[in-house]
Formats: C-alpha cells, sequence, structure tokens
C-alpha cells in the first residue's frame, strides 16, 4: 500500500495565501499590467538569448553533444557553472570531468539546457538597475538556491516535468523582478513594507489587482518557455501543497521554495519554524535527509562562488 499523500499547509510570512485570480480586472489594473509587462519587453538581453537558446534545443535529436560543447564553451561563466555541476556532490564522484563534452555527457542534455536557459536569463536580470538594489542580490541567490534544490528533489522522487525542474526553480520569482522594474513607483512602497510573500502578495492583489506570481507566469509564457514553468511559477499562489505522487512541477518548486527560505537564503526578512527542514523533508519523502541538506550546501557554495 503507497504512503497517503502528505499535504503541507504552511501559515508563515514566506507562504502566500490562496490568492483568488478570478476577480474581476479593472481597467486600472490591466493598464498598470500592460505597462509592467511592456517595460519588461525592453529587459537587458533577456528575450534574444531565450530565443536563441530555445532555437538551439528545438533541432532535438538532431543537436550532438560536440554542437551544444561548441555553443556552451563561447560562454566562459555558463561553461564554469557547466562544468562544476558535472563536478558537484550531485553528479560528480571521485573522477572529475575538465572538457566540455564529458560535462554535458555527465549531466545529460535536458540538465544543460535549463542551465543555458535559466543562467542566460538570470545573468541578464542581474543588468537591470532597480530602485532596490538589494532585491537582485537575493533574487539572484534565492533562485540559485531553489534551482538546485528542485533539482535534487527529482531525483529523489518520482515527479512530473522533472526535466524543467531546474529552470522552473530559477524563474519562479521572476515576476517580482518584472514588477520592480515595470512599476518601479507603485512597487516600491510595497517592497518596504513587506515582509515577506503573504503580505506581499495581499498587498499587490490589493494595490496593483495582481500579482507577481501571475505577472511572472505571464512573462513566463511570453518568453516562450514550457508550459509547466509557466504553471509552476503560478503555483506559487497556493497556501497549502500536497506533495502525492508523482510531484506536480508546482509542487516540487514550492517545496524547494519553502526549504530555501528555511536555509535563511530568503528574498525577504522573515523568521521561519526551525523544525520547517525537517518537516518539509519528511512530506517531500526524502530518505537521508541530512546528506541531501549538506550535498545542497556543498552545491550551492561552489555553485555560487562560479555564478559571481
Amino acid at each position: 500500500m503507497e504512503p497517503a499523500p502528505a499535504k503541507l499547509a504552511l501559515k508563515c510570512a514566506l507562504v502566500p495565501t490562496i490568492i483568488d485570480t478570478t476577480a474581476v480586472v479593472t481597467t486600472e489594473s490591466a493598464s498598470l499590467k500592460a505597462r509592467a509587462l511592456k517595460a519588461a519587453d525592453a529587459l537587458p538581453v533577456v528575450p534574444g538569448v531565450l530565443q536563441r537558446m530555445l532555437g538551439l534545443f528545438a533541432r532535438g535529436d538532431d543537436l550532438s553533444v560536440a554542437q551544444l560543447a561548441s555553443n556552451v564553451e563561447q560562454d566562459v561563466v555558463i561553461a564554469g557553472t557547466i562544468l562544476a555541476i558535472a563536478n558537484s556532490a550531485m553528479y560528480g564522484g571521485r573522477s572529475r570531468v575538465s572538457s566540455m563534452p564529458q560535462a554535458i555527457a555527465r549531466i545529460g542534455m535536458n540538465k544543460t539546457r535549463n542551465v543555458l536557459l535559466g543562467l542566460s536569463v538570470i545573468r541578464s536580470v542581474k543588468k537591470i538597475k532597480l530602485k532596490a538594489p538589494w532585491l537582485l542580490i537575493r533574487f539572484n541567490a534565492h533562485s540559485l538556491a531553489t534551482a538546485l534544490l528542485c533539482d535534487q528533489i527529482v531525483q529523489k522522487a518520482q515527479s512530473t516535468d522533472p526535466e524543467w525542474a531546474f529552470m522552473a526553480g530559477l524563474l519562479h520569482d521572476i515576476g517580482l523582478v518584472v514588477m520592480a522594474f515595470g512599476l518601479p513607483e507603485e512597487v516600491a512602497p510595497l517592497l518596504d513594507h513587506s515582509g515577506g510573500d503573504v503580505s506581499l502578495a495581499e498587498r499587490e492583489r490589493a494595490t496593483l489587482g495582481f500579482t507577481h506570481f501571475e505577472l511572472g507566469a505571464e512573462m513566463i509564457a511570453r518568453w516562450n518557455c514550457p508550459v509547466a514553468v509557466q504553471q509552476a511559477a503560478l503555483f506559487g499562489q497556493n497556501e497549502s501543497c500536497e506533495f502525492s505522487r508523482p510531484l506536480g512541477l508546482g509542487a516540487v518548486v514550492k517545496g524547494a521554495t519553502l526549504l530555501a527560505d528555511a536555509q535563511t537564503i530568503s528574498i525577504f526578512d522573515s523568521s521561519l519554524d526551525q523544525n520547517l527542514t525537517g518537516s518539509l523533508l519528511e512530506a517531500l519523502q526524502i530518505k537521508n535527509p541530512q546528506q541531501f541538506m549538506a550535498d545542497f550546501h556543498s552545491d550551492f557554495l561552489e555553485f555560487k562562488t562560479s555564478w559571481a
């Protein structure tokens, strides 16, 4: 008999409440959302990089490891990150790889694709000038942590769309940056007085008529990212999450986000129950949780260094 699905209903400062997305959209709200999306279309590099990378992988089985390696090697930072992943605790072992074809062969084409797509977007985001520069610093760290945890979770638990886990983790909060970039005057006071995702989402809904979760999902769709990644970003609005098997991508990202927050790798300052990490890993049915978290911290430090 299979164990009953684990359901985690956490009411803490970093867990957003369920938001009614069926509410009537006012003219003012629609105008603000249009402004944010229009400004986001001008984000440095992002659309062009995404289209180039998506075009590369549109070749499907016709794309060889050698062709992909040649493309990756054109970018020193991404190449270094691919090598770091291939030699990490998740994939490494005793032998280290030093060539790009070997690294891609070890971690696989899907994972390489996710790193290319995800890091290209995040590196572009780092070029954005915001009124709250701290937001980008914390956003990048939290996004990286969530992506790594997503990837670890889908390796340990049966899940849907595991090939998109890393990318979904990287982009799950992209709407917050898009909102801060496109609506700086309206968003600044919301960020200044926000105690976390719960209060922020509530204030966004009350002030703007939509949330950064919704905006992020729409932006990801406009970038022609997979539907599963779009839905995972929108899933962040859910207050409770049922970790039934197979895990949906939204549930994977939700669990990874909370785990990152519990390690104090969070966008907002907040206090969490010290037992949250253990409860989450138990709900996710992660075996050997101590080793799981040790691997994460090791990989996070290595990736963060290569990403800097």
